[in-house]
């Protein structure tokens, strides 16, 4: 029997397929290689990646494709707490390690082939699809695309690695670097945690680097880097990182192609990554000449900052005022920070408005020791409530649950708590605290 290409029913006769090679360097994007809905709903803090709706009219996504409409993300859970009786520990005099460095450059990788840019019929119906069914939701990947952009091609360059791989983030994430999926994949490259750890991010209570655009890049590079070392093929690497590299070889074995149109015709790769590259082919064609298919989108500006190097806990509101900056400036530079707060066990680089880094760091030398907040590290007693540990410090329990990135305010399973506490004012006012020493 004949199979018909899985695009058949998306439009009527096309014109000829054109594929021609695109040179030029762009940012490629890796998540865990868990499956994910094709498009992306992200206008809020924090959304859920959603599928793309199947519209009533030609041009149709591809047939037998059951979309799900946006819920939100699933709850994490904890487990009831354990205590021990041992004094709270300073969480100021715990050792602190040097947080890594993104901007370390890797050894040039071989030369690769560039990525080919394919204009055929299911990409032809997918440029379709976004400039009339998604124009509004585009319209705002294409705004964003310009604050992250050209951060993501340097990265991919210093890697030898092609710029239009940049565009599998837009089709993951939308250019959203908190975009979370229901299965659990989060930030602008739609890491899930597992994989996330395997390439070098930290997700843990206090910080989650899948949300950090610039870190969660460099480990994207080498995620797709390696997808390419193993199968060959740009289009199949990124096919890897939607339906995760068993799956692309299992398909490859049972179809014995390594073409990825051909895989497309074929029952062993899921819809929803046949459907994937080519939705990234018919983004990079739009973005490349947005006005040529109708867009007219102010892109936001680059993304740039300083980033300044701290070695105690410091809450958003307070980096805010010692910068002299809005708190929501310093919450947007530093998404991966979970609870609000700097790491309690490490040094930390974080990001300040451009211009504002020096004005931070001589604010913080200069102010007295007992006008910066203190923090201390609670062990959790069994039995024991948010409630009563809040009493204890003075505090309230959703001051605790917000800096201890507490879901629903629940201590299950967490066994240490950081806690503001206070310190009297000094007799003399005379008691600064020193720029930190490494």
């Amino acid at each position: 029997m004949r199979l018909r290409p899985w695009w058949y029913r998306i439009v009527g006769p096309s014109g000829v397929a054109l594929a021609i090679l695109a040179g030029g360097p762009l940012a490629a994007a890796g998540w865990g290689g868990e499956p994910l809905d094709a498009g992306l709903l992200a206008t809020a803090p924090e959304v859920l990646v959603a599928a793309i709706p199947l519209p009533p009219d030609p041009p149709l996504p591809p047939a037998g494709i059951e979309l799900l409409p946006p819920t939100d993300p699933e709850e994490e859970t904890v487990s009831e707490p354990t205590l021990s009786s041992e004094p709270a520990v300073t969480a100021d005099e715990s050792p602190v390690d040097e947080p890594s460095s993104v901007a370390t450059v890797l050894p040039p990788s071989p030369a690769v082939p560039p990525y080919p840019l394919v204009v055929n019929p299911p990409v032809e119906a997918l440029i379709d699809y976004f400039r009339a069914r998604e124009r509004e939701r585009f319209s705002l990947w294409l705004a964003r695309s310009g604050r992250y952009l050209d951060m993501i091609r340097q990265v991919f360059r210093e890697r030898g690695l092609p710029e239009e791989l940049a565009y599998t983030a837009m089709i993951e994430s939308g250019f959203w670097p908190r975009a979370a999926s229901r299965v659990g994949a989060r930030g602008l490259w739609q890491f899930m945690e597992a994989t996330a750890r395997r390439y070098g991010l930290t997700v843990n209570r206090w910080v989650d680097e899948r949300l950090d655009p610039v870190k969660s890049t460099v480990a994207a590079a080498q995620y797709l880097g390696d997808l390419y070392e193993m199968f060959g093929h740009w289009f199949l690497a990124q096919a890897a990182y939607n339906a995760g590299e068993a799956r692309v070889a299992l398909a490859i074995k049972r179809a014995k192609t390594s073409d990825f149109w051909a895989l497309t015709q074929t029952r062993h790769l899921p819809n929803e990554t046949k459907r994937f590259v080519p939705q990234i082919l018919a983004a990079m064609v739009i973005t490349r000449e947005p006005a040529r298919y109708g867009f007219e989108v102010a892109q936001e500006a680059p993304l740039a900052y300083d980033e300044i190097v701290v070695r105690r806990v410091l809450d958003l509101p307070t980096i805010a005022a010692l910068a002299d900056v809005p708190v929501e400036a310093i919450r947007e530079l530093n998404p991966a920070l979970r609870g609000g707060i700097t790491p309690p066990f490490s040094a930390y680089a974080l990001r300040l408005p451009l211009g504002s880094g020096a004005r931070f760091e001589t604010a913080l030398a200069e102010t007295p020791a007992w006008r910066l907040p203190h923090w201390k590290i609670h062990r959790v007693q069994r039995g024991q409530s948010l409630a009563q540990i809040a009493r204890l410090y003075r505090t309230t329990p959703q001051r605790l649950a917000e800096v201890n990135a507490l879901r629903g305010g629940q201590l299950r399973g967490v066994s240490e708590l950081v806690v503001p506490v206070s310190i009297r004012r000094p007799v003399a006012d005379g008691d600064r605290l020193a720029a930190p020493t490494p």
